[in-house]
């Protein structure tokens, strides 16, 4: 996909979704006394909503939110580069197309507020889905400035900084504060790491429900990372095991 991200006047929230699966860490020899691994291969996490949340209350979801401005803002170019650069950031090969659902162009005051130079949306829905996993999780999917190719093996989470409930603080209020962490730690947003999965919608429930067109990505991580949930939009967290 590409192009700006649709106007609020749609009836439709974008969205963005990180199934996150990490293999078991390996054995040493200091921990031959545990138990080994079970056969299942990898462990998935799953995130429990609060009771408050006026969607799906109480539900186990992957970590994934709306998209916001911040995460296409152009202030990222100055980020990513000068290994990677748009259209497609490095991204190998080129991002499927995804089918959205129409919406009318903006007109008159409202499209002066598109930016022009906004990121693909495809680039913005990997760094949404990047930065919710930070807020509701505590996982930082970044990879640093310095790595100059993506790598085809599967990664690791970033450690989190010492302050890290403060900048998880931060980027809830501001989303554009996720772009300040990561200049912070000299970082981008692993956007390589994220692939395509599937797009859902939400079906319709009733007149004036929320209804969300959502992207997904699959990424698969080496080894388990800490996960830390932020109990506000999320009461607790579970990792489960498949193959």
């Amino acid at each position: 996909m590409s192009g700006v991200l649709r106007s609020g006047s749609s009836n439709w929230r974008r969205a963005a979704t990180v199934v996150l699966v990490a293999g078991w860490p390996p054995s040493s020899p200091a921990a031959g006394s545990l138990p080994p691994p079970p056969a299942e291969d990898f462990r998935m996490l799953f995130l429990q909503r609060s009771q408050q949340q006026g969607f799906s209350p109480g539900a186990h979801v992957f970590p994934g939110g709306v998209v916001d401005a911040a995460d296409s803002s152009p202030d990222w170019l100055g980020l990513f580069a000068p290994h990677h650069r748009p259209p497609y950031f490095g991204l190998s090969p080129a991002p499927f197309p995804r089918t959205t659902f129409p919406v009318l162009w903006p007109t008159g005051p409202d499209a002066a507020k598109l930016d022009r130079a906004a990121l693909p949306d495809d680039i913005a829905l990997r760094i949404c889905a990047i930065r919710e996993t930070f807020e509701e999780a505590g996982v930082l999917l970044l990879r640093p400035r310095t790595s100059l190719a993506p790598e085809l093996q599967p990664g690791r989470a970033l450690p989190a900084p010492e302050n890290v409930d403060d900048w998880r603080e931060r980027v809830h209020r501001d989303p554009h504060h996720f772009l300040r962490l990561c200049a912070h730690l000299d970082c981008t947003p692993d956007i390589w790491a994220l692939h395509s999965w599937s797009g859902w919608v939400t079906p319709f429930l009733s007149s004036g429900s929320r209804r969300f067109d959502t992207a997904f990505f699959l990424c698969c991580l080496r080894d388990p990372p800490p996960v830390s949930p932020e109990f506000v939009e999320v009461m607790g967290y579970q990792e489960m095991t498949c193959t």
